[in-house]
């Protein structure tokens, strides 16, 4: 006997799909929101953990003017950062990740609308 509940319909089959592909495209912004920048020839983390270093970094540099930091880069060396360097570092950070979520949301909305989407092409880099 067939145990028709289990059937899955072309609809569900879909759905599933989307689904997965929504998944796909959050990952590969998260890869690419914690991929790394570069500026000024420093390499740049941008991983979650350095995302909150550099933001409390800033709010000291905003709140000593003469603040600076012995600042370890991406390539494993030390670099002495002043306040302002500090600042625009972390603002440059935080608009890396915030273009990584704006490509997420163009996909999604991309989706959503039924278009096809690559979601390995267009992310900030």
């Amino acid at each position: 006997m067939i145990d028709w509940s289990q059937v899955v319909t072309a609809e569900q089959q879909q759905e599933t799909d989307r689904q997965a592909l929504r998944d796909l495209i959050a990952f590969r912004r998260h890869e690419a929101m914690c991929a790394g920048i570069s500026i000024a020839g420093m390499s740049v983390a941008t991983d979650d953990v350095s995302q909150t270093r550099f933001a409390g970094a800033a709010v000291s540099a905003m709140l000593d003017p003469d603040y600076a930091v012995r600042w370890k880069t991406g390539d494993g060396s030390f670099r002495l950062l002043s306040g302002v360097e500090i600042i625009a570092i972390a603002s440059a950070v935080r608009a890396h990740v915030q273009a990584c979520y704006d490509r997420e949301a163009d996909l999604l909305a991309a989706l959503d609308a039924g278009e096809a989407v690559d979601p390995d092409a267009g992310w900030p880099g």
